[in-house]
């Protein structure tokens, strides 16, 4: 049975998400980077089970997925603390959700080709309202990493880890702020990460 296959449980994807990157990533990612405040409406592109609603303040929020099993997770745990979809948004289709303080994309980008990821961005700017923002995190290679987090990225099930650099020229590709920050220690197991934080 293949990884993918495996991962499609959300219980199993919790566990492994836990085991992988610890207690201490998410609570950090919202605070620091994400930065929603209550009544912020907020966009999240491949949600997953839905974990980054543990740690947001009371917001608008919108969960999106392709598994049927993740959205299923999200909708009983969750309830009507947000409201989760399965489907893939377009730059058409995310029209009925515009406006967002916030879109946030976690471990998505490396998942995509260089034309699926400029969707992506696509899809998040047509979301955002005007100063709005994009909070991206995957894994990046980077000078300097662990020989364990290279080797970690080169298995990853993201077929398309990438520099800081080419990461960047993607998303400034469609938004013009694009500051970038490449981390070392935020995961249990070594691994290094990148955070983007595109404005409108």
């Amino acid at each position: 049975m293949a990884i993918t296959d495996i991962l499609s449980s959300p219980l199993v994807y919790d566990v492994f998400q836990y085991i992988a990157r610890g207690t201490r990533y998410a609570p950090v990612f919202v605070e620091k980077y994400i930065k929603a405040r209550p009544g912020d409406r907020v966009l999240d592109i491949g949600c997953g089970t839905g974990v980054l609603l543990d740690y947001l303040p009371k917001v608008e929020y919108y969960g999106f997925d392709m598994s049927s099993h993740y959205i299923a997770a999200c909708r009983k745990r969750y309830g009507s603390k947000g409201t989760f979809v399965e489907k893939e948004l377009t730059p058409d289709s995310v029209s009925d959700y515009d406006s967002c303080d916030v879109v946030v994309a976690t471990g998505v980008v490396h998942h995509l080709d260089d034309e699926a990821a400029s969707n992506l961005f696509a899809v998040a700017n047509a979301a955002l309202r005007p100063g709005g923002r994009l909070v991206t995190l995957d894994g990046c290679y980077a000078p300097g990493q662990s020989t364990i987090a290279k080797i970690l990225l080169d298995n990853d099930r993201g077929r398309f880890v990438r520099t800081e650099a080419a990461y960047r020229e993607l998303a400034s590709s469609v938004f013009p702020k694009v500051t970038a920050n490449v981390l070392h220690d935020i995961f249990r197991v070594p691994y290094t990460n990148i955070i983007m934080e595109c404005t409108k």
